[in-house]
């Protein structure tokens, strides 16, 4: 009986001991974050591995149902499959679940790249289209790169160096994100036109 008292007091505090020691995350859970997929997703997209970031624009999606970034990416990759409807139905839909300024400013973004890649197979009025979501993004986030960067894209391809150059110029002074990209931009556009 004694021995059966002292199993049961064992098993007491082994229980005890073992409930008070922290769950051990694997390494794997902490990298499984939307956000993780996401960003893994946009490095995939630059170096064109378009299936790729498919499927970490999907995890991220798997892992948060509501992840806005998610869908524009997805929206991203039909946009350069050419599936240009359903591009912008993916950017709608991140449209919903913005969380913040950061958010918003990457949907009206997405949808200018999507509206220059597909231009006139989207809209005749494209670049009507891309002045309008640079518009809204810069009410949302003034201090933000990327549109200045993408409209001054819009404006090369749409052979307004002058407007292309004061884009990018825009983007060096601001000195952050796609300063490198905008300075480079310059150099090709300078011999289209001239810097005011």
């Amino acid at each position: 009986m004694i021995k059966s008292i002292r199993f049961f007091y064992c098993i007491v505090i082994l229980f005890f001991l073992f409930s008070c020691i922290p769950e051990i995350i694997p390494q794997e859970a902490l990298l499984d974050t939307p956000l993780r997929h996401y960003e893994n997703g946009m490095k995939f997209l630059q170096a064109g591995k378009v299936d790729a970031s498919y499927t970490e624009f999907s995890r991220a999606l798997d892992l948060d149902r509501e992840y806005a970034p998610g869908y524009v990416g997805l929206g991203l990759v039909a946009g350069l499959k050419g599936n240009f409807t359903g591009a912008m139905e993916k950017i709608a839909v991140a449209n919903l679940y913005t969380r913040n300024r950061k958010e918003t400013v990457m949907v009206h973004v997405a949808f200018m790249r999507v509206y220059i890649m597909g231009r006139e197979k989207i809209s005749q009025n494209w670049l009507e289209q891309v002045e309008e979501r640079y518009e809204r993004s810069i009410l949302s986030a003034p201090d933000f790169p990327e549109p200045y960067f993408v409209m001054g894209l819009a404006y090369k391809i749409s052979l307004m160096p002058d407007r292309a150059l004061e884009q990018f110029l825009k983007v060096v002074v601001m000195d952050k994100e796609f300063a490198q990209e905008a300075s480079e931009q310059i150099l090709e556009i300078q011999p289209m036109g001239s810097i005011h």
